[in-house]
């Protein structure tokens, strides 16, 4: 078993976990109350998406942000 009950392992878990502990700190302190954490962003996604690479989500979305589906 991986970090935190899962197959992640721990140098992974620490990677993505420091990526988006980065990505948040950017937004500005005025905002963060206006967004949810991304633990529940990704639980209301479908059970489809799971079917898919992050890879392939990302591209989803960023293809959705630029045609103004998603913001």
């Amino acid at each position: 078993m991986g970090f935190a009950g899962t197959n992640i392992s721990n140098a992974d878990a620490e990677e993505i976990l420091t990526s988006l502990v980065k990505a948040y700190s950017v937004i500005p302190p005025a905002m963060k109350p206006y967004i949810p954490p991304l633990d529940r962003i990704l639980k209301v996604l479908p059970d489809s998406v799971r079917k898919y690479s992050v890879e392939d989500i990302v591209k989803l979305l960023d293809w959705a942000a630029k045609n103004e589906i998603v913001i």
